[in-house]
């Protein structure tokens, strides 16, 4: 039997499946050249993005945003993890629009999670399975906190707290969070302290920010000279960039929320290190027709041998650009964050009449490469969502999670 590749064969499913209907041959071309897409003005796209947001959502009946829509499999069940800092998504988008629909699906969301919430506090890690994650909790809870800011709901708070003193029952003598994860400690577990840290404010419970100094002390001793972090990617494999910006995120947000209630663990220092020798080689790797998008991943040299991008962690990084260059006043972030931005316009389709795929961001670019192949997964749009609107409103200030 002659081997098509995976490529082909997921062509061929559409072919089959969708390349009669309106604009299927259409997109079933654009697929398979890989070219860049027709890019508008930011409101068009942030329009787009959210749109396909809420499909995400509808289609799980409002309880949870579904993992993503694959090309061969089509949609696939609601995500708890990424359904709770979709939930800040939402309440910037509400406070920028003033649209109040959605306010209602950041609490459709915000009641799914306390209703799957589990007897220990955590956040599963699949609706269909019983087993809780450390990071998983962390995302919710950065959802949590933001709902009970904006809607003065108890239930958010008293749901957040559940998750904080899970979250502290599991830590390391060292810090770190062993049990209930993917693959052991992660230095991408900074995302986690900071919502520990909101957590601390708003409750005032200044046991959780005791909980996240004890493990950004953990992360903080994973960096080299040179910027680049230990133990922050998925087992033995080199970091992608969606989990090195989740652990410089987390370090900045962690040092802005804590002010001076956290130690002096230079860790704005230690963003900025890493950052600049990410901005030292961004603009040098072409994907595609498309320059100003990173590699997928880096080694310990800030080296990458990859060929494809992940589209995650390129809207993850504009985010942080933009974060950064508001704390630091330096424009050149600013800058280095606009041209990803345009770069990523051009690989979100906003005119196929295929409308589970209008408006969607792929796993990578191109679409077939490996970071959810042939997937429009919904944390991508959740973060593309994040940096237009950070970029079209920078003085409103940062989405919360």
């Amino acid at each position: 039997m002659i081997d098509l590749g995976n490529k082909l064969k997921t062509m061929l499913c559409i072919i089959c499946r969708d390349a009669l209907k309106p604009g299927g041959a259409a997109f079933l071309c654009s697929q398979m050249r890989s070219t860049p897409y027709d890019t508008f003005e930011d409101d068009i796209h942030l329009r787009a993005v959210i749109d396909w947001l809420c499909r995400a959502q509808d289609v799980c009946g409002g309880r949870g945003v579904s993992v993503s829509y694959h090309l061969r499999r089509g949609w696939d069940v609601a995500y708890p993890e990424t359904s709770g800092y979709i939930i800040a998504t939402f309440l910037a988008y509400e406070e920028a629009t003033g649209i109040p629909e959605f306010l209602r699906r950041a609490r459709e969301l915000g009641d799914w999670e306390i209703e799957i919430q589990a007897g220990n506090g955590g956040v599963l890690s699949n609706p269909l399975q019983s087993d809780t994650r450390v990071f998983n909790t962390g995302q919710v809870l950065l959802g949590w906190c933001t709902l009970f800011e904006r809607s003065g709901d108890e239930r958010y708070l008293e749901a957040a707290c559940r998750a904080g003193d899970y979250l502290r029952s599991l830590q390391e003598p060292d810090g770190s969070w062993q049990r209930d994860t993917y693959c052991g400690a992660r230095t991408y577990h900074a995302r986690v302290d900071w919502s520990l840290i909101r957590l601390a404010r708003i409750s005032g419970n200044y046991s959780y920010l005791d909980a996240a100094v004890r493990n950004l002390s953990w992360v903080v001793q994973r960096q080299n000279d040179n910027g680049w972090f230990r133990e922050c990617g998925f087992n033995g494999s080199d970091p992608t960039t969606h989990v090195i910006v989740y652990t410089l995120r987390g370090l900045l947000e962690s040092h802005l929320h804590g002010g001076t209630d956290l130690p002096d663990m230079g860790l704005l220092s230690m963003v900025q290190r890493a950052v600049d020798a990410i901005c030292g080689v961004i603009g040098s790797f072409p994907y595609r027709g498309l320059e100003w998008l990173l590699p997928a991943s880096f080694d310990a040299n800030w080296k990458s041998r990859d060929r494809w991008s992940c589209l995650t962690g390129n809207a993850q990084f504009a985010c942080l650009l933009f974060r950064l260059a508001g704390v630091t006043g330096e424009q050149k972030y600013r800058g280095i964050g606009e041209r990803i931005v345009e770069a990523m316009k051009s690989t979100q389709n906003t005119a196929t009449r295929l409308q589970n795929v209008r408006g969607g961001i792929g796993g990578a670019w191109p679409l077939h490469a490996p970071y959810c192949s042939n997937a429009f997964p919904n944390w991508a749009a959740k973060f593309f969502a994040d940096a237009l609107l950070m970029r079209m409103n920078p003085s409103r200030g940062p989405v919360k999670a």
